[in-house]
């Protein structure tokens, strides 16, 4: 019978009701005993999912099952919403809480917390809901403005920095709809966070080094710049580029030296690719300051901040205090 929680499982979106393991077969001895032996965990009341399947996700993807399992337990009388439908959007949620499901209520009842669950209340018209993948959803305009209002300024870059990136959302269409909800609690947050939003911002982490420049007094850079040597070959494309600096600014992500190393077969293999890349930058005349992921939490991005601001001074020093620009005319 366990080959057959996965299907049951993909078909549902990750869960599985007690009624269908009791229809493949399985008794509620048979439950409890597979819970035991670790083969399935229940995430709520009646509700499963294959060992497998869970230790696989983060928990923004853990959320999403339970979302969904919720959804199909309470029918359309409620939509998701705020970050649980930002999970089902698949946007990026950084430092945003996901112990709790976010639903509004569509039959006109109170709000309510209870069991793992908030219920929010609010008029929803026909076009802030949709469906995704069977699920009923706030649209992503709405659950964009919903979430940042709720979460620090840091997490909402990150999240409608992603919906831009993907191109589910238009920038001018957030600002103005900051304005016609200007009224929300939480909005003078949400306003920030969509103003240093921005689509060019293509990972969580560069999303972040942007808020910290923001935060911590880095001037704003260029993003996504070509850099090309004096022939006109290109070079590189950077994350954050300072032309007045004559400097360049590189967030180091997990996907180049982590698990998602392009070559498995020689995990040096990335550094010595990125050592040449870096290199190649230099030698145009130009300084490169980089960062991970753990740099940017609240205890060292001052730190970071100030690195990158002396190593912005250097590169000024070096590159650009003898350069005659001649102008196009």
């Amino acid at each position: 019978m366990d080959d057959l929680l996965p299907a049951v499982a993909h078909q549902n979106g990750g869960y599985i009701m007690r009624h269908q393991l009791n229809d493949i077969g399985y008794s509620d001895k048979a439950i409890r005993a597979a819970l035991t032996q670790k083969r399935l965990v229940r995430v709520r009341h009646g509700t499963y999912v294959p060992v497998d399947l869970w230790t696989s996700l983060d928990d923004t993807g853990r959320h999403a099952i339970v979302v969904r399992s919720l959804l199909d337990k309470l029918g359309d009388v409620v939509v998701a919403s705020h970050q649980s439908a930002a999970a089902l959007h698949g946007l990026d949620l950084f430092d945003v809480p996901v112990h709790e499901v976010h639903l509004t209520r569509r039959d006109g009842l109170q709000g309510k917390k209870e069991a793992g669950v908030v219920f929010h209340t609010g008029h929803l018209e026909d076009d802030e809901v949709e469906m995704v993948d069977g699920c009923a959803v706030t649209s992503i305009e709405r659950t964009v403005m919903e979430t940042c209002t709720t979460v620090g300024i840091e997490s909402g870059v990150v999240l409608a920095s992603s919906a831009l990136r993907r191109g589910q959302v238009e920038a001018g269409r957030l600002e103005e709809l900051v304005e016609v909800h200007a009224a929300w609690p939480g909005m003078r947050r949400g306003r920030l966070a969509v103003r240093l939003s921005d689509a060019r911002l293509e990972s969580a982490g560069e999303a972040r080094s942007f808020y910290m420049f923001w935060r911590h007094g880095v001037p704003a850079p260029s993003l996504q710049v070509e850099i090309r040597d004096e022939r006109g070959s290109f070079v590189a494309r950077t994350d954050f580029d300072w032309e007045d600096c004559s400097h360049v600014g590189e967030f180091d992500g997990l996907q180049k030296y982590g698990r998602l190393n392009s070559f498995t077969d020689d995990p040096g293999r990335q550094l010595s690719e990125e050592k040449i890349r870096e290199d190649r930058v230099r030698a145009t005349q130009r300084g490169v300051t980089r960062w991970i992921w753990v740099e940017l939490f609240p205890d060292r991005a001052p730190a970071t901040a100030r690195r990158i601001n002396v190593d912005r001074e250097r590169s000024r020093t070096l590159y650009r205090r003898n350069r005659v620009v001649i102008p196009l005319v």
